[in-house]
């Protein structure tokens, strides 16, 4: 029994070893700036964007964002005509496409530095920056008679274009001569998981919130519960290259 207690306990101090990760043996980069592209799911939409940081040190980089992303209303509910098939799906009431492009500066602090292949950097970012948001009318094809489909733009307060006779949206290049634009400011912040296993890759998740406020309501919905001001959750994964910035390309070069 103690042969067999102690070979258990050789198993879990191992186990427990080869757990805290690879001893990582690549050559560091001391002056780490960074590029990546993020890929985002919010609670109103998707976001894509192209960040750059730059070192300030260890634990601190200024960082740059730009993108472009889709703006939803929370009462937007796809369905299909129940009478007429062949049409596609579309939100009943929607008035306008709206997505926005924008441009940030902020900060990011590391709280946790990686130390071996398997761990993880903890860091937490955040941004203040512009946005202009683009409305797109949308227009849908109307049935008024089997000879008579007529491509109009929303207006739920027409005896015309209710949702049973409302078949379908129409092509999405209509209305793109008739776009407004509404400019807005942002402020958001979360915490960051990068986890690449080479030092010149950059992967990581992050999560995070955003607050933004806008000029005026944006005209999503045929109705007059439209947002003006707009709180959101996010989830990104970013991937990237770290690059050296300095004079020294690997911390290992200043003892040599």
């Amino acid at each position: 029994m103690k042969k067999l207690g102690l070979l258990l306990l050789v198993f879990y101090l191992c186990e427990n070893v080869f757990a805290q990760g690879e001893i990582d043996t690549e050559k560091k980069i001391l002056i780490r700036d960074e590029w990546s592209l993020g890929i985002a799911a919010k609670t109103n939409g998707f976001e894509c964007d192209y960040r750059s940081g730059k070192f300030v040190s260890i634990y601190k980089k200024k960082l740059w964002d730009a993108g472009f992303s889709t703006i939803k209303h929370s009462q937007e509910f796809r369905r299909s005509n129940p009478y007429i098939s062949g049409y596609g799906q579309y939100c009943y009431g929607k008035k306008n496409f709206c997505a926005e492009i924008f441009y940030s500066r902020g900060i990011q602090k590391n709280l946790f530095l990686k130390h071996d292949l398997n761990s993880i950097e903890f860091r937490f970012f955040y941004f203040g920056g512009v946005q202009l948001a683009f409305l797109k009318p949308i227009y849908y094809e109307i049935y008024y008679s089997a000879e008579d489909i007529r491509s109009e733009k929303c207006d739920i307060t027409s005896p015309y274009q209710d949702a049973d006779v409302t078949l379908g949206k129409s092509s999405f290049s209509k209305g793109f001569d008739e776009i407004t634009v509404v400019p807005g400011a942002f402020v958001k912040a979360g915490f960051s998981f990068e986890f690449g296993k080479k030092d010149t890759k950059l992967t990581a998740l992050e999560a995070g919130i955003k607050f933004s406020a806008f000029a005026k309501k944006l005209e999503i919905m045929d109705q007059d519960k439209n947002p003006q001001f707009i709180t959101n959750l996010f989830v990104t994964f970013r991937f990237g290259r770290v690059m050296n910035g300095g004079q020294f390309k690997y911390l290992n070069d200043i003892d040599e």
